[in-house]
């Protein structure tokens, strides 16, 4: 099949017949729309041999053409098809032209495919009308009657259509290889996932206006730690007006994580009348799938801070990387995090709501040799635990604290299910087993015994090389994990069976 890509302009080939012996091809092409359409000339062989431009009205003209066999190819508005409306060069009219003669070639365009999306959903079976759908991820097309949605103006070829809800009330979907022909409808039946969706609007609590630009992020109680994708422009951030749909959600309980970046603003978990720094103290909302769950309006605060010092409690020598964080996190600078890297050990967060918050602190490279214990304010192990700081409004709490080596180690044991010891690349995840809260990774590269962690219970997830499979141990999630039980005294050798990758 010849591809539009090479309906490129070329100028006529020279004629190997005296001038009186050319031929002329002409005609019109019918369109459903105003503009010039582009006529290539091959021979039946494939070989270029020319090409046209038309009027706005479809009249071209190819003066000078040598006698021989011919196909024509027509572009207007994207598509291309062949004489007489064929899709391909193999299936294409052949023209014959003689030495002199004037030959009319007149074609119709078809009309653009279609794309016809029915859809249902997954549970109830009814027709869905709040769904946007395209063949880009941006922009969509939105709405549909009695659960139908007709996309237009396709070339031809398979393509992938996007479906996501506009209510959030629906799972996305990428429906691959839809196969789209022109001038016809192609159907496509789908079933959409029910999910939750959490609607609220924030505001000023002083003043109520509406504060634009804020990320609002729903979060079960156990949700392991923020990162890259806690705050997502496009996804979660409230719009001018202040409101924010959290969509597509699993059916669940949350909890709101509220982060204005206006640096006026301190960041809350959002409650039923007003911010709190404990997740535990926070509105919980409860989700159900298909329906929209509304939130009490947020109400956020002036921004508070908490500062200090973190040092060594053996030297008392400030800890040159020493950080504080209000929340756990999974990456190195994450959202209420703060580590001091002025070499004096000191730290501010800034940027908080005026409530009371619970403090971790640790030291930033957690990859030496012999890092330090975290541990939550008030010497805690986890963050349920943890004695609650208030931040200060006029001028910031001063916490200090101080860490530790001591340690409650472990060493991994890896084999495959035949009991051949594993040797490759391995890492893992510590993650606290009562409250959910990451606590640290580790990988082979720092060897096969992870320090650092503490006296703690713990669930860990393992990632092997491949062909490898990634999982918990003990269990098929973190809520079916085995609890390990570290110990200061001794470390504690923890068992891990690959299961057969195939």
């Amino acid at each position: 099949m010849i591809v539009a890509a090479l309906a490129v302009s070329m100028t006529m080939a020279p004629s190997a017949y005296a001038e009186e012996a050319a031929a002329t091809i002409t005609g019109h092409v019918t369109k459903e729309a105003t503009g010039a359409v582009t006529v290539n000339l091959f021979t039946t062989g494939g070989i270029a041999a020319g090409q046209a431009i038309s009027t706005a009205d479809g009249d071209y003209a190819f003066p000078g053409v040598a006698p021989g066999t011919y196909k024509m190819q027509f572009g207007f508005a994207g598509r291309f098809q062949w004489a007489h409306q064929k899709l391909g060069f193999s299936s294409a009219t052949v023209v014959s032209v003689a030495a002199g003669d004037h030959v009319v070639v007149d074609e119709t365009m078809l009309l653009p495919g279609y794309v016809e999306i029915h859809a249902k959903d997954a549970v109830t079976g009814q027709p869905v009308d709040t769904f946007c759908a395209g063949v880009y991820q941006d922009p969509y097309q939105c709405g549909a009657t009695g659960g139908v949605m007709r996309l237009t103006d396709f070339d031809g070829g398979p393509r992938t259509v996007y479906i996501k809800s506009s209510d959030g009330l629906h799972a996305r979907q990428a429906i691959e290889n839809v196969s789209i022909t022109l001038g016809q409808v192609t159907r496509l039946d789908v079933t959409l996932k029910p999910t939750a969706a959490i609607t609220t609007t924030v505001v000023d609590r002083a003043t109520g206006d509406p504060v634009p630009y804020v990320c609002v992020a729903a979060l079960t109680l156990t949700f392991g730690g923020v990162d890259d994708q806690t705050c997502q422009y496009g996804v979660n951030y409230t719009d001018e007006l202040g409101r924010v749909t959290l969509a597509e959600l699993p059916a669940a309980d949350y909890t709101l994580l509220v982060v204005p970046e206006d640096g006026v603003h301190g960041i809350q978990w959002a409650g039923a009348t007003g911010g709190t720094g404990s997740q535990y103290q926070a509105q919980i909302l409860h989700t159900i799938a298909g329906a929209p769950t509304v939130a009490p309006q947020v109400r956020l605060d002036p921004a508070a801070s908490i500062t200090g010092t973190v040092r060594d409690a053996d030297t008392g020598a400030p800890i040159s990387d020493g950080c504080a964080q209000v929340l756990p996190s999974k990456t190195a600078y994450g959202i209420g995090k703060a580590c001091g890297y002025s070499g004096d050990g000191t730290y501010t967060l800034s940027n908080l709501g005026p409530y009371k918050w619970p403090v971790l602190f640790s030291n930033f490279y957690t990859w030496a040799g012999n890092p330090y214990v975290g541990k939550w304010s008030g010497n805690a192990t986890d963050r349920k635990a943890a004695t609650l700081i208030q931040a200060g409004k006029n001028q910031p709490t001063v916490l200090d604290a101080t860490l530790t080596h001591a340690d409650a180690p472990f060493t991994l044991k890896v084999t495959s299910a035949d009991g051949q010891a594993y040797t490759g690349w391995f890492s893992v995840d510590v993650y606290n087993a009562r409250t959910g809260d990451f606590v640290q990774s580790s990988d082979t590269s720092q060897g096969w015994t992870i320090h650092g962690v503490g006296m703690q219970n713990v669930h860990i997830h393992y990632v092997p090389n491949s062909p490898w499979r990634a999982g918990w141990v003990g269990g098929a999630d973190y809520a079916s994990a085995d609890t390990i039980k570290l110990r200061s005294d001794r470390t504690v050798t923890v068992k891990i069976v690959l299961p057969d990758p195939a």
